[in-house]
């Protein structure tokens, strides 16, 4: 699981606003599958995940719940077909994954509707073969947007 990234906001702009300015945005091109680079440094590569970035829009978000999007997660972290019958995440795991839950609580919860298979970049089948899921929380009393997404590489 990626860390969470987050994004400064005017909280007066409407959410599609702020999506629009997210996806322009160089942090936001990240393929999920190299290092983060350190905070000093942005790439812009021109994807997102598996996908082009120009495969991605505002309409590919839609509005879901901290509840949905944690039980997700949940799945997502503890469920896998590789997994033995008693496997727990580590303590470390467990910690981030409470960070995670928690930011999910600070505002509006929107998750990303995949982009189709053709939108994917050349190697993008290398990340998210365990499934891709991205939520965006808006924070508009902290004027934050969080990028939260549950990947593997």
């Amino acid at each position: 699981m990626g860390r969470p990234d987050a994004f400064l906001i005017d909280p007066g702009q409407d959410s599609q606003s702020i999506l629009e300015s997210l996806i322009q945005s160089p942090g936001y091109q990240h393929d999920y599958a190299s290092p983060f680079p350190p905070a000093t440094e942005v790439r812009a590569w021109g994807i997102h995940g598996r996908w082009r970035i120009d495969a991605i829009h505002p309409g590919l978000f839609e509005a879901s719940t901290a509840e949905t999007a944690r039980a997700e997660i949940d799945v997502w972290a503890n469920d896998q077909d590789w997994t033995d019958p008693e496997f727990s995440q580590p303590a470390d795991a467990i910690q981030r994954l409470g960070t995670i839950y928690s930011l999910l609580d600070s505002g509006p919860v929107l998750k990303l509707h995949n982009p189709p298979r053709e939108a994917e970049h050349d190697y993008g089948f290398v990340t998210g073969s365990l499934g891709f899921h991205e939520y965006i929380v808006i924070d508009r009393i902290l004027g934050t947007l969080h990028v939260i997404v549950a990947s593997d590489d």
